[in-house]
């Protein structure tokens, strides 16, 4: 136990926190000390899961996952040197929703300042209303039946304007049009339930849950990006998953049951190896580092499953689109990602044919220099496969900064009062 401290003070405690990314592949594990207004990485974890931990991305043994986060949890406290009791967890998996609502409110008298109660009556409408149409958008895709009860795992405001001016808060200004637009990511009830139990028998305070696309988004936007938009995938062992940035917000996300463990299963069918020695041949072929005749080969081999992915992004952003022009920069990010033939497919726009991008779309592969709110002390974040752990902690640090908020205070106020 050396070096190694447990946080005492209440400041101290506060200030750092961990990152956990579930992934159907590994077990992604941050500890980050909080640098007003950025955060340094202190530790760094990574456990293999059992094939069994996850099915589309959601858990469904939580005996098998909570096993990996503890591996992997005690490999970034070791080298922190620190055991933080907060956490930011990562939410992902097929059934998980998100899409922004929007209100417009006419007020009838103008002349009068805005008041909290005000803004906590809006908020509340808009809040049922996205919370129906969630449940709506999980009982058509679960055809065979009702998916039970619907949870809501983020919200956060985006847009607050008054006669068409943009506001950090509307109460105490005077106006006519108050609009309000939140973004509300929902899951079945069961799912949050399992990251419930890991992190309590992981014994970890959770200081929030996100859905780990949104937090991408918002993690890796410069303002240019934000202004202008654009679209991220992850694509992760299990799942790729979808973040539309459009019209200076997050607009909505999409997951969907796809990713590098598809690849990897079509080399070891068709060239007759185990799933372990697959992945290592993809990974060597990732690298550039397969005499060419195998790479043309293995090159051939993965465009099946490259096609099929993209068909499947193309769904995705046909629904989140709704007929509306779409921003034609993609940025990708995740282990799958790292394929050639992936980023290349995606700039070459076949797939895209029918959907309202702009101009053809063009992709660019993120990495660990995209996450500008963090700095690695370690030197072990290096791929873009570790992207996803930086978004969940970059967006602990903005939840932190927008703490002591008035609309995020009135927010918080009305998600206590809808989960009882």
């Amino acid at each position: 136990m050396s070096g190694f401290r447990f946080l005492k003070s209440r400041d101290d405690y506060y200030r750092h926190f961990t990152a956990l990314d579930i992934g159907t592949d590994l077990v992604k594990v941050l500890v980050v000390r909080r640098e007003t207004p950025n955060g340094t990485v202190l530790g760094v974890g990574r456990e293999p899961q059992h094939p069994d931990a996850l099915v589309g991305g959601a858990i469904a043994d939580t005996e098998l996952v909570i096993d990996a986060c503890n591996r992997a949890l005690e490999s970034a406290e070791d080298m922190a040197g620190t055991v933080p009791g907060q956490a930011v967890i990562g939410m992902a998996g097929e059934l998980v929703k998100g899409f922004s609502s929007s209100i417009a409110y006419p007020r009838e008298r103008p002349a009068e300042r805005v008041r909290e109660s005000e803004l906590r009556n809006m908020l509340q409408l808009v809040e049922r209303r996205a919370l129906r149409e969630a449940q709506h958008l999980l009982e058509m895709e679960r055809c065979y039946g009702e998916v039970g009860e619907v949870r809501l795992v983020h919200s956060a405001i985006t847009q607050v304007r008054m006669d068409g001016y943009p506001l950090t808060s509307p109460v105490g200004f005077q106006g006519r049009n108050l609009e309000l637009t939140v973004f509300n990511a929902f899951a079945p009830a069961a799912q949050v339930a399992a990251i419930e139990t890991v992190a309590r028998e992981l014994d970890l305070e959770v200081a929030a849950v996100v859905a780990q696309p949104y937090a991408l988004a918002r993690a890796a936007s410069s303002d240019q990006v934000w202004s202008q938009g654009g679209i991220f995938v992850d694509i992760g062992g299990g799942t790729t998953e979808v973040a539309l940035l459009r019209g200076g917000g997050v607009e909505g996300i999409r997951m969907f049951n796809l990713g590098g463990q598809a690849f990897t299963r079509r080399i070891a069918a068709e060239l007759g190896l185990s799933y372990f020695e697959a992945e290592a041949r993809k990974l060597r072929h990732s690298e550039g580092l397969l005499p060419p005749d195998e790479e043309y080969a293995l090159s051939q081999l993965l465009m099946v499953d490259v096609d099929v992915l993209l068909q499947g992004l193309a769904l995705c952003l046909r629904e989140l689109s709704r007929g509306e022009v779409l921003p034609s920069t993609i940025y990708v990010c995740g282990g799958g990602a790292l394929l050639p033939e992936l980023t290349s497919e995606l700039s070459a726009a076949v797939w895209a044919e029918g959907l309202p991008f702009a101009s053809q779309p063009q992709a660019s592969l993120l990495g660990p220099q995209d996450m500008r709110s963090l700095i690695d002390s370690t030197g072990q974040l290096t791929s873009a496969q570790d992207v996803g752990p930086m978004g969940l902690a970059s967006h602990a640090l903005s939840v932190e900064a927008e703490e002591h908020d008035q609309v995020n205070v009135v927010m918080r106020g009305v998600l206590r009062g809808m989960r009882g």
